[in-house]
């Protein structure tokens, strides 16, 4: 049961940020015209992603469990006792976040290298 809890929080987080995703690369795409402009947003705002991320990661404990999109996504039959679910809930929630934290702060490392690449080749 911990391996599936652990799947939903992984879900959850990754349909956030896809979210996010699709709105960062919808307006790079409509900066297109301007490259290094465009790879510069590409790249502040997924290091924005990835602060927020490690705040949600930091807060992870502190949300109610009934609150969360996990304990939603778990079936009534399937789901844990509360008492065994508020140690491992937030914890599986709080690894997505940091994971996630983490693939925002290289995806926006490549972008603005690219960035610097293409303002020191024009």
């Amino acid at each position: 049961m911990e391996q599936r809890v652990r799947e939903f929080a992984f879900l959850s987080v990754m349909r956030g940020c896809g979210f996010g995703m699709i709105a960062i690369v919808i307006t790079m795409l409509a900066l297109a015209n301007q490259p290094d402009m465009s790879l510069k947003f590409g790249g502040f705002s997924l290091l924005l992603m990835s602060f927020i991320l490690i705040l949600k990661a930091a807060r992870a404990h502190t949300v109610p469990l009934r609150s969360t999109e996990v304990w939603i996504m778990l079936r009534s039959d399937d789901r844990l006792p509360e008492a065994v679910a508020s140690g491992i809930i937030p914890e599986a929630r709080r690894e997505a976040f940091l994971v996630y934290a983490y693939r925002a702060a290289i995806m926006a490392g490549v972008l603005l290298a690219l960035d610097m690449l293409v303002i020191a080749f024009r």
